[in-house]
Order: structure tokens, then C-alpha cells, then sequence
């Protein structure tokens, strides 16, 4: 008996076991017999700028075996395109391990590609499918990923808008006060307004005219804008028909207008901690090719010469950076290596250095033989890095006028739109862009454009946003 019942032993064993997973106290006899895969979501919407989607699948009664789930772009139901809107391949599997438990999930990373180009929203549908020879089925056959473009054109002001008492609409030396509203100069009728909820004056032609009394003339010109962090506005006005003086005028936010300065040959301006910096042209009358300064209080102040330098051609717009330093174009006039090239000066409150920083039409630049006319530069910040946001007004550029980016910390240049995109995606006609100052961007990246009517295009302020790279 005693060897007999070592012999049957494991059997008896044995047929317990199989008695227990029969009876519910091991594994199921019918594991992995409604194996199923389902889709976290079936559908989705994100922009250009989210970087990815995770696509996530879950199993449930996986039975120890392996479910592979293929995935394949739908081309006759999808606009999106793999490689230009997305970076997947057209075709793929997604693998459950016979590892997985029931719950176990696995997923695929989607990336999306954030272009220069302006496009309605896109959609990948993709379908989703389980080998005949796996025992699993598929909650859902499809998913769809529907890419927003995220740039995009908004018309703040139109005519009707802009439109002051007189009639006479225009909109020149634009900048953004932290309120949201847009302050501008009105040439054709020679007051300042601003645009918010909707057109206010904020200093008629008459009161502007008076606060410059030492200019006989209409000022009708406006040759530069600046705002300083309290939301007093710095422009630079003459008259066309009259001394040839440029008047360093501020708008406080609150309070009194003053003159800061008047000079002949004055061209662009900004403001950083408490002054005013100036670009003068010694061909219009300044006293020499370069760089200035003004306290922005007091009145009728003498300029201080920041820095001079002959080989230069400003007048083109200027800006300056978090650090304190300034940005200038220098145009084709002045002769050596500064013609038509972007330059910089560091501590101009200190040891100023005038540099050639940039040129902005080199090989390889979206701006390369488009035109020779950047009219305007201001510096913007997005995503921790600082921009030069310039605008190319010249007739010759491709597509019309040119915004474009160049990144301060390594000098890359991308275009941000053109004169041909930015009428396409408005709802007024056309686009011609005004003289001086056409552009203002705020701490946003947001990028404001004034248009005035000619050659079939309309007056309004247009706004630009996420271009920036």
C-alpha cells in the first residue's frame, strides 16, 4: 500500500487542481475568451503647437497571448499629411505583450508638426484592425485626430471703426498699452486715438498741435512710437512743410503732455529705464550718423550722444532687449560693412558698442533677395526667448510684404507671414501697408498691422498671433 499510494499520489494531486480551477478556486477555464480592446478616446482636437497626441489603447481578458493592433491612415477620409502635419508612419502596429493583465493599457505617441504656413484644420482618421487569426475583438474600427492650425489673423478695427469725427481715417505709429488698447497716430487728421471696445480720442489734432508750439506748421507725420512699462507713449512727430524739427513728444498715461526734445534728422526711438533712445541721420540733419538719448521727464531737453558711427543708416525702426541693449537697422547709405544689416548697441547707458549683429538678407534667409526695406523692428518674447520682429516693407518682396523673425540668442531667421497671407485671412480687402511704425507686438508674440486704403486695399488694425517660433 505504501508503495502504490506513492506511485498515485501525483495523480490524485493533480486531479484536485483541476477540480479547484473547475470550481472556481484557480484559472478560469474560459481565460482570454472575450479578449477586447478599446480606445481611450475616439476622436481628439489639438493645435499645432501641443507637440503630441498619446494615442492609448486597454485590454481587458487578455488570456496570456499576444494581441498586436494594426493601424493604417485612412487616405480617402484624412487631409492631414504623415511628414508634413504629423511625423507617424502611414502604417503601424501597437503590440499587448502576452504579459499584459486585464486593464493593462499601451500607447503611441503622435507628433505634430507646428509649420510656418496658415491652413484651415486638418484631420488624420485612422483605422484600427486585429489579425482574423488573433482571438480578440476591437471596441472601435477608427480614430480621428483633427489638427487646429494655430495661427491665425483677426481684424481688430476696421474703416468704420477707425473713423474720427473729421472723416479722414488712417492709422500710423501704432503700440499696445498693457490695457489691451491700441494707440495710434491719425495723419490724415493729425490727432491721436486709441481702440479698445471702441475709437477715443486721446489728444485732438488742436490740443496736439498746441502741446508743439514751437512747430508753426501741422504735424502730420509720425515718425516712431515706443510705450515704457507705466503705459506712457513716446512718439516722434514733425510736420512735412515746416522747420524740419523732429519733436520727442510723450503721452503720459495720465497727466500732462511734455516735449522731450525736438532735433532735425531724427528717425526711430525707444524707451528702457527711464530714457529715451533716439536714431538719428546726419543727411537729414542730425548732428552725426548714430545713436541718442533723452530723460523721459523734463522738457526741451538737449540730446546726449549715445554712440556714432558714419557707416551708418538708421531711421528704420528700433527696439531694445530685456538686457538694455538696443536694435537698429542700418540701410544702404551709409557705407561699409553696416548697408543693410541689423546692428546692436550693448550698455548704451554705460560703455556704449555699436555691433553689427545680424544680416538679415544672408543666404539661406526666408528674407534673402526679397527687397532691401525693413522698416521696422521690435523686440517680443515667446517661450522664454527673446525676438527681433521685423517687418520688410519693400514692393519687390516675394508674395508682398515680409514679417519675419530673428531669434537674439543664436540669430535664425524665420518668416512669420506675408503681405499675400495676411489679405487672404482677413475679412476686409486687401492690405498696403502705411509708412513708419506699421508694427506693433506685444509680451503675447501678438503682432499688430495697420493698413491704409489704396490700390483696392481697406484702412484697419489686424491682429497676428502665435507666429512666433
Amino acid at each position: 500500500m505504501t508503495l502504490l499510494y506513492r506511485l498515485l499520489a501525483p495523480l490524485l494531486l493533480f486531479s484536485l487542481v483541476l477540480a479547484g480551477c473547475d470550481s472556481g478556486g484557480g484559472v478560469p477555464s474560459d481565460l482570454g475568451e472575450s479578449t477586447s480592446i478599446s480606445l481611450a478616446e475616439t476622436s481628439t482636437t489639438l493645435g499645432e503647437g501641443d507637440g503630441s497626441y498619446s494615442l492609448e489603447l486597454t485590454i481587458s481578458d487578455p488570456g496570456f497571448k499576444g494581441v498586436p493592433v494594426d493601424m493604417s491612415l485612412n487616405g480617402s477620409q484624412s487631409t492631414a499629411t504623415p511628414g508634413e502635419d504629423l511625423l507617424i508612419p502611414a502604417d503601424t502596429t501597437l503590440r499587448f505583450p502576452e504579459s499584459a493583465t486585464s486593464g493593462g493599457s499601451i500607447s503611441l505617441d503622435i507628433p505634430v508638426v507646428d509649420d510656418e504656413s496658415i491652413e484651415q484644420a486638418e484631420t488624420a482618421v485612422f483605422d484600427l484592425s486585429i489579425p482574423d487569426s488573433v482571438d480578440a475583438e476591437l471596441g472601435s474600427s477608427q480614430f480621428s485626430l483633427t489638427i487646429e492650425n494655430n495661427d491665425f489673423f483677426e481684424v481688430v478695427a476696421d474703416a468704420d471703426g477707425l473713423e474720427p469725427a473729421s472723416g479722414d481715417t488712417d492709422a500710423h505709429c501704432i503700440v499696445q498699452r498693457s490695457s489691451g488698447e491700441i494707440v495710434f497716430f491719425n495723419n490724415s487728421d493729425g490727432g491721436v486715438f486709441s481702440y479698445g471696445e471702441g475709437l477715443n480720442v486721446e489728444r485732438s489734432a488742436s490740443d496736439l498741435n498746441a502741446d508743439i508750439a514751437a512747430e508753426s506748421n501741422p504735424i502730420d507725420r509720425c515718425d516712431g512710437v515706443a510705450k515704457d512699462g507705466s503705459d506712457n507713449v513716446y512718439f516722434l512727430f514733425r510736420s512735412s512743410e515746416g522747420s524740419g524739427s523732429t519733436y520727442v513728444y510723450k503721452l503720459p498715461a495720465s497727466g500732462s503732455p511734455t516735449v522731450l526734445a525736438s532735433e532735425t534728422g531724427l528717425g526711430a526711438l525707444a524707451h528702457s529705464n527711464g530714457t529715451v533712445y533716439l536714431a538719428g541721420v546726419q543727411f537729414d540733419g542730425a548732428p552725426e550718423d548714430g545713436f541718442y538719448s533723452v530723460d523721459d521727464t523734463g522738457e526741451e531737453q538737449s540730446l546726449s550722444t549715445v554712440a556714432t558711427d558714419a557707416a551708418l543708416d538708421l531711421g528704420y525702426g528700433m527696439d531694445v532687449d530685456e538686457s538694455g541693449t538696443l536694435y537698429a537697422f542700418s540701410g544702404g547709405f551709409g557705407g561699409g560693412n553696416r548697408n543693410l544689416k541689423i546692428v546692436r548697441v550693448t550698455d548704451p547707458s554705460g560703455s556704449a558698442t555699436i555691433e553689427t549683429f545680424v544680416d538679415p538678407y544672408r543666404s539661406g534667409s526666408p528674407l534673402a533677395d526679397n527687397g532691401d526695406n525693413i522698416v521696422d523692428v521690435d523686440v517680443a518674447s515667446n517661450g522664454g526667448n527673446e525676438f527681433l520682429v521685423v517687418y520688410n516693407g519693400s514692393f519687390s518682396a516675394e508674395n508682398g510684404e515680409q514679417w519675419a523673425s530673428i531669434e537674439i540668442s543664436d540669430q535664425s531667421i524665420s518668416l512669420l507671414f506675408n503681405q499675400s497671407q495676411l489679405a487672404g485671412n482677413t475679412s476686409v480687402s486687401g492690405y498696403t501697408g502705411g509708412f513708419t511704425e506699421p508694427t506693433a507686438v506685444n509680451d503675447d508674440g501678438e503682432v499688430f498691422v495697420a493698413s491704409r486704403s489704396a490700390f483696392g486695399a481697406s484702412y484697419y488694425i489686424a491682429k497676428v498671433a502665435n507666429m512666433l517660433p
